[in-house]
């Protein structure tokens, strides 16, 4: 029996999403069953970082990974192991405690406690916001990169590799970043073009009274660390230097001119200075020749005691020594130069001038290993597959060993110590980790190599990537568990969610460390996402201006709506969320050049009352939830009114409408289906869309609502339960990309005829049986039929829901046939007193001229209408 319960007349998504959140917890609704009969599919989701709030690409990435686990749940073909893990470490996390804290990290102990604290509170508040997103994990299996059990596994890792002979301890021009006070690695640096200056100095010829050698340079500054000259061995107006010497301005020693091929010859003079270190070429160079090593920078951005200009800031010594060389008569001339400079492009709060210096660090040895990377990478399935390249290009390309050593102190320690006196290594035991070598004491007293009592605990932590390069082995409860270990990794269908432009870091590193730590290739699929970017096509950046938070947008829209927007974007492509500003009093758009300009002009309070952002991607997707909305809710209306036990469909009762539009969700069905197994989102939603906006709301229900009014009780019943059955199939469908709107119908309308707590506990829709081609056919004429009849109405600008008081239907008799059997569901949908078909050799009998007449071609017949 129908229950009279409330279906409200608007969607009110804010009540609606609080209550949910709050059942779906309390009920387990999106519980793991480790028990659970069944292949594994798992999840690898990515660990945010913990900055304390989800950015615009957080909701686009774990939406599409809520899609994939809503989908996989519902498909019932596997166990979806679905956690959910954060990301802990790092430099911002420092820099945020002693911005927010005043605490020193030489107060270590005191340092490392406020980290954690200040990472618990970030957790607390992204983990809500995962929430408000309808985000299905289950927290349960929720992993902190800081834990100690995370800590164990990466430890451990590290001395495997260690044994192994892949890690090793070096001195080495690593890539440094001096404002971070860090290395890096090289996957966290990339390139910048800039606007800088070429300076042309000039360098006296040792022996050779009032010669010099012109060299052009982008870095005046590192003169004092010049080890050698270069000049191309082609190159005619050099070959006469070859072995000769100059002196260095400034530095006032010689070094020796030398020919390589590497030389470009039509940059600045063709002759070029060496110095240690500049750029990769100069290390080359340095170890080719077995040239001298002079450092002069310092880890923070200063020049050292090998410098006359010690203290100085790189840029300030640049300044000075260009003064002096002036002086000296030997600046010859500067120039405006466009060039690429090597940045720390990781970190976008960064991105200043990385430095080669020489420092002690920890390198993992990876490039012998690229083929095996690639070939690991070669056994996924790539969702879609052209991103693979960039990750073949990356291996193929690698010339550096992994630098994993970082200059911090939040972070996984590396478990070893080191001679001071000889340099050997003394690991720290497997049972005593997770371990800090800076508070504990060593495994020996003595070194085992020199005999020397001058053990040093490692100071260094690990790079991030180190720590989640073993997220698909932390999740399968690696080292602690081994037969879930084996249902989760070894024998688990394992997917990789991840953004394409951590390809290169993320997805090769753990290609490597999964692959070397357990034999096996760690993923069996990927799904790449791209970058989502401001109005203006380019990434989101405070710098730009087109930054927008998902606070802005969540409050006045609502999950679903994001949802919605996070569904359209294109599987492996950048993907702009789109806004314009208008002015608020008028709702007139303004240009950004204007908005620019306002910005610079007015108060920040005073803009703020003026101008806003208007999001039409969202608009348009509250429209659709609007339409959704008002689609059940006239079903709840006429349910209310009929009584029904159950809403399964009797096929002796489908018309040929039902067989039409059953037909078409069959054939709809299957292509979403098929694009919802290629994670193709925005393809699935472009055509679910439509077809439930266009087909389903605005001809299906306007061809049989007119049964809902019927004096025949069974015709009610029949055609409320075949529409209810259609609709709640595409309600299933529907709840993995709109999860609260979905739940919401489905208490109102559908629990009462299902044994379920949840929608979200569904099987995925199962197509139509025993669809009639015949009837589809008729059908379809009949929907065509009253789409054209609306049409004429319309342009004799009568009213929909007028009656016409005669139409004539003229067609050849086989055609006829098929109209009879849809002639009353034609004639009440268009409200038409009087309908009669005529065959074409009777069309003599129409004595009188219609209001309108046309003739469809095909549908082979023509309609006479009569006001």
């Amino acid at each position: 029996m129908a229950k009279k319960t409330t279906f409200p007349k608007r969607f009110n998504f804010t009540d609606v999403q609080n209550k949910w959140i709050k059942f779906w917890k309390e009920n387990g609704i999106y519980d793991f069953d480790e028990e659970k009969e069944g292949k594994l599919f798992s999840i690898d989701t990515p660990p945010p970082f913990v900055s304390g709030t989800l950015h615009l690409g957080h909701v686009l990435n774990h939406s599409w990974i809520d899609f994939v686990a809503r989908y996989q749940r519902m498909k019932g073909e596997y166990n979806v192991y679905f956690p959910q893990g954060f990301d802990c470490h790092g430099l911002p996390v420092e820099l945020a405690v002693e911005k927010n804290y005043g605490i020193s990290k030489d107060d270590r102990e005191r340092f490392l406690e406020k980290c954690v604290e200040w990472v618990e509170d970030n957790i607390s508040n992204m983990t809500k916001q995962f929430d408000d997103l309808a985000y299905s994990t289950d927290w349960d299996y929720t992993y902190r990169t800081m834990e100690k059990d995370y800590k164990y596994k990466v430890q451990h890792s590290l001395l495997y590799f260690y044994k192994k002979g892949w890690l090793y301890r070096d001195k080495f021009p690593t890539h440094f970043c001096v404002n971070c006070e860090t290395s890096v690695a090289k996957a966290e640096v990339g390139y910048t073009e800039e606007e800088g200056k070429l300076w042309y100095i000039k360098l006296p010829l040792v022996g050779r009274e009032d010669e010099y050698v012109i060299i052009a340079t982008t870095r005046p500054e590192m003169m004092e660390s010049c080890v050698g000259v270069f000049v191309h061995p082609n190159d005619d107006r050099y070959y006469h230097l070859s072995a000769a010497e100059v002196k260095l301005p400034i530095a006032n020693r010689t070094v020796r001119i030398r020919v390589d091929k590497d030389v470009d010859m039509h940059f600045g003079t063709g002759v070029v200075y060496c110095c240690t270190y500049g750029d990769e070429t100069d290390i080359k160079w340095k170890l080719e020749y077995d040239l001298d090593e002079i450092q002069i920078f310092t880890k923070d951005g200063r020049m050292n005691e090998n410098s006359k200009y010690q203290g100085l800031t790189i840029e300030e010594a640049r300044e000075k020594i260009v003064k002096d060389l002036d002086k000296m008569e030997l600046l010859e001339k500067i120039e405006t130069h466009e060039h690429n400079i090597i940045i720390h492009s990781e970190r976008s709060s960064c991105r200043r001038p990385i430095e080669y210096l020489p420092v002690y660090q920890w390198f993992i040895k990876v490039k012998e290993f690229t083929d095996e990377i690639i070939e690991s990478g070669e056994l996924m399935k790539w969702f879609p597959e052209k991103h693979k390249v960039r990750l073949i290009d990356w291996a193929e390309g690698l010339d550096w060993n992994w630098v994993i050593s970082r200059q911090r102190v939040f972070g996984t320690p590396i478990p070893f110590w080191y001679c001071e006196n000889c340099g050997e290594i003394i690991p720290a035991r497997d049972e005593e980790l997770p371990i800090d070598p800076v508070e504990a004491a060593p495994p020996v007293h003595k070194c085992p190599e020199c005999e020397k009592e001058e053990i040093i605990g490692e100071k260094d932590v690990c790079d991030c990537w180190i720590d989640s390069s073993i997220t698909p082995l932390a999740i399968a409860k690696w080292l602690e568990d081994e037969d879930f270990f084996k249902k989760g990794y070894m024998d688990a269908n394992v997917h990789r969610p991840q953004g394409y432009e951590i390809i290169r870091t993320w997805l090769f590193y753990t290609l490597f460390r999964c692959k070397r730590l357990t034999g096996k290739a760690p993923f069996d699929e990927i799904m790449i996402n791209g970058m989502v970017a401001g109005p203006d096509g380019r990434k989101m950046s405070k710098s730009y201006g087109n930054v927008v938070s998902p606070d802005e947008i969540l409050p006045d829209f609502g999950a679903d709506a994001i949802r919605q927007w996070a569904a359209m974007g294109s599987l492996g492509d950048d993907y702009p969320f789109e806004y314009t500003w208008i002015n608020i009093h008028n709702k007139q758009p303004i240009s950004d050049e204007k908005i620019a300009k306002e910005r610079n002009n007015l108060p920040e309070e005073k803009f703020q009352k003026k101008y806003r952002k208007r999001y039409d991607q969202l608009i348009g997707a509250s429209r659709f939830l609007t339409k959704i909305w008002n689609a059940f809710r006239f079903l709840k209306l006429n349910l209310d009114k009929i009584k029904i036990s159950d809403i399964q469909i009797d096929q002796e009762t489908l018309s040929p409408i039902d067989h039409f539009f059953f037909g078409e969700f069959n054939t709809n069905l299957q292509r979403i289906e098929d694009y919802f197994d290629g994670y193709n989102w925005h393809e699935a939603f472009m055509i679910l869309r439509p077809f439930f906006w266009n087909e389903i709301c605005d001809n299906y229900i306007e061809a049989i609502k007119y049964k809902f009014y019927s004096e025949d009780l069974n015709i009610k019943k029949n055609s409320l339960k075949n529409a209810l059955n259609l609709f709640y199939k595409i309600l299933k469908i529907f709840a993995i990309i709109m999860p609260f709107i979905s739940e919401e119908i489905y208490s109102i309308i559908y629990r009462e005829f299902k044994a379920l707590d949840s929608i979200h506990l569904e099987q995925w829709p199962t197509a139509y049986e025993e669809i009639s081609e015949e009837q589809i056919e008729s059908g379809k004429i009949a929907i065509k039929l009253i789409q054209n009849l609306r049409k004429m109405k319309s342009q004799l600008q009568i009213p929909l829901n007028q009656e016409l008081s005669e139409v004539r239907i003229i067609s050849d008799s086989d055609q006829i046939k098929k109209i009879k059997k849809i002639s009353k569901d034609i004639s009440e949908t268009i409200r038409i007193k009087n309908m009669e078909i005529v065959d074409n050799k009777d069309i003599g009998s129409i004595k009188k001229n219609p209001d309108l007449k046309e003739d469809f071609e095909d549908l082979d017949l023509s309609v006479f209408l009569f006001k």
